[in-house]
């Protein structure tokens, strides 16, 4: 099944419409690998020959790991490697303030259904039987539990 025919069921155009989006950002960070498999430069290589390094980067992956003294020291991208890092961080903090609203309304719905139970016609009687019960009404509605005698 390929990622194409994911629909998500019940959502909003809007919403459809924002997981295809986001899906369309992750999908342009293919790029982005771990550390350990990006094309490695040794730091004062890279140093010494920058501009070569980076048309050559720009030519290439558009990632490099710099190595200084046999050790991992850094990652290098291009602008346009991190202009697509940034757009991730947009549409994370755009799906996030989503998750957030739609807790917010369902919270919201839940308390409102509430309040329709509690504020009801029947819940008022309810109520209003219980507060003018006298002592024959509550002697009549007991029932002993298992643990008293009767």
């Amino acid at each position: 099944m390929s990622s194409e025919a994911v629909k998500v069921a019940g959502n909003s155009p809007q919403e459809q419409k924002a997981f295809r989006r986001q899906r369309e950002v992750v999908k342009e960070l293919d790029w982005l690998e771990p550390a350990a498999l990006l094309r490695t430069k040794g730091g004062s290589e890279f140093g010494r020959q920058i501009e070569d390094a980076i048309d050559e980067m720009n030519r290439d992956t558009g990632v490099v790991r710099l190595k200084l003294r046999k050790r991992d020291a850094a990652v290098v991208l291009t602008i346009s490697h991190y202009e697509e890092l940034l757009k991730l961080k947009q549409e994370y903090n755009e799906l996030l303030m989503q998750v957030k609203e739609q807790a917010i309304s369902r919270a919201s719905d839940e308390y409102d259904a509430l309040y329709q139970r509690i504020t009801s016609q029947a819940s008022r009687r309810a109520s209003d039987a219980l507060f003018s019960a006298d002592s024959e009404d509550l002697r009549q509605s007991y029932k002993p539990g298992r643990t008293e005698n009767a």
